[in-house]
């Protein structure tokens, strides 16, 4: 299969299961789920579906269990909406990187107040020092 038609049919195939997952699913086990990626075999035989959920991480791995048990209707009603040969046999994966990437910015933020604070430190240290030289000097300045 050409690449810009794998892409097309990921696209749609995309949309469709958020859309499924919106409006079509009552599972209460699935939360808020964002559908991230997907990234069908050449073959279309078979497909990755990349989700984020939020929440903790008993409620991610509740959601997931809830999206594979729901994975026969998904593809169900994915088949009657999306024209191919073959529906492909979905498999939910859950990305972290957004979590992960939500850690790594608070690391940063975090990282970057300590230095500010390191910074003002050694600022008022150095303003000390200075206010103490000149308060040596002007006693000095008094005997000449």
């Amino acid at each position: 299969m050409k690449p810009i038609r794998r892409s097309r049919v990921a696209s749609l195939i995309r949309e469709e299961i958020s859309r499924i997952l919106q409006f079509d699913l009552k599972d209460p086990r699935i939360g808020f789920v964002t559908v991230l990626a997907v990234e069908p075999t050449v073959d279309l035989k078979e497909c990755k579906i990349f989700v984020s959920v939020m929440g903790s991480e008993a409620r991610q791995r509740t959601s997931l269990r809830g999206l594979n048990a729901a994975r026969g209707k998904i593809q169900s009603l994915l088949s009657s909406r999306v024209r191919l040969r073959e529906t492909p046999v979905l498999r939910f994966i859950l990305d972290e990187s957004i979590q992960r990437t939500i850690e790594i910015e608070e690391k940063i933020r975090i990282a970057r107040q300590e230095d500010e604070r390191a910074a003002q430190e050694r600022e008022s240290r150095t303003t000390e020092e200075r206010d103490e030289r000149g308060q040596k000097e002007t006693p000095s300045e008094k005997q000449d």
